[in-house]
């Protein structure tokens, strides 16, 4: 008997499962009736912003306060949710009222599955949740953490000390999201809190890319084709192309800076050269200066191509004369032969 009750309750348990549905409700402190209450969806980085486009439902509070929406249609997925209300039903478009006693709404995590309660007789609207998310439940204890962290940190007053603390605060932050936290969508939300917080973020993707990358990987995983993981990587390649054109910059001051000591450089090769051809050319005119009559008309034969016995044949002088001459004329111009003195004589011809 008891066996054809087994298909039964399996059937029952289905059609159960099949009807689960989340449950949003609780209390708000006000003397106004009918008071309009707005769950909205979030993008990540809306957690400070509101405005129409976000608002999935709107329900009103009966004479004690209390409101309840429900339903079935809801993603599965972890959602960001908002509850709020305007202080003043009068009110023009939402308020947003981020502080203090006059706070007027909650974000949380949720899905389709979960119920989330307000209970009544706080002053404070929407306060002390009970949500049966368990990750929400992780990222409000990131928020507390985050704000024991901040709290910590800005204590410092020193321009110096303060850098070190915002890096301290990101590498403690980074490392409580990599060991405590599970959902890719909870180290999403505590990475936006990360980005408020911190101003030397793409210094930090450029030193630690690890955590960056490893959340786009679990993200896609666990939430491809969501609006967080496509933001996410949005965020990623703002970081990239940050650094990608700050390292450009950097290669091409290197290039104009290698540019300018090549310049300088050639500049004063060509300072030097010149300085050194000047003196070459001073030179070759002092020496020439010293050189006798007949010591230059015997110059002009050598560099006709005469020989020695030629020379003195055509200057009437004899031959052991010209080569006395040639000796005089070697020491002189400081060569050691014809083809130096040819030479010197064409390069300096040439100038």
């Amino acid at each position: 008997m008891q066996k054809h009750h087994y298909p039964i309750i399996l059937l029952l348990l289905f059609n159960l499962s099949g009807y689960s549905q989340y449950s949003i409700s609780g209390y708000i402190s006000t003397k106004e009736k009918n008071k309009t209450v707005y769950l909205s969806l979030l993008r990540y980085n809306e957690e400070v912003a509101i405005y129409p486009g976000q608002v999935l439902i709107s329900t009103e509070t009966d004479s004690s306060g209390y409101f309840e929406i429900t339903g079935k249609l809801l993603p599965n997925k972890n959602k960001l949710y908002r509850i709020h209300s305007n202080l003043k039903e009068s009110a023009t478009g939402l308020e947003f009222i981020e502080n203090g006693e006059d706070k007027n709404y909650h974000n949380f995590i949720f899905s389709n599955i979960d119920t989330i309660y307000f209970p009544k007789g706080n002053d404070v609207w929407f306060s002390h949740p009970q949500n049966t998310n368990s990750d929400d439940t992780q990222w409000q204890k990131s928020i507390k953490y985050e704000l024991t962290l901040i709290e910590e940190y800005s204590k410092t007053q020193n321009a110096d000390a303060i850098i070190q603390a915002e890096k301290s605060f990101l590498d403690e932050f980074k490392l409580f999201c990599s060991d405590s936290l599970s959902d890719p969508l909870v180290k999403l939300l505590a990475y936006s809190h990360i980005k408020r917080n911190v101003s030397g973020l793409s210094q930090d993707f450029k030193s630690n890319p690890d955590f960056y990358y490893d959340l786009s990987e679990e993200l896609n995983k666990n939430y491809s084709g969501t609006s967080y993981y496509a933001q996410f990587q949005e965020e990623i390649s703002k970081l990239s192309a940050s650094i990608i054109q700050q390292k450009y910059l950097f290669h091409k001051r290197l290039n104009y800076l290698f540019s300018a000591i090549i310049i300088t450089i050639l500049a004063i090769i060509l300072l030097l050269f010149r300085k050194l051809r000047m003196k070459s050319k001073k030179e070759y005119i002092t020496e020439v200066s010293t050189l006798t009559a007949q010591e230059e008309k015997i110059t002009k034969l050598i560099c006709d191509g005469m020989s020695n016995k030629e020379i003195a044949s055509s200057l009437f002088i004899s031959h052991s004369t010209v080569k006395s001459h040639i000796r005089s004329l070697y020491l002189k111009m400081d060569v050691a032969n014809r083809q130096q003195l040819v030479e010197k004589l064409q390069i300096h011809t040439r100038d």
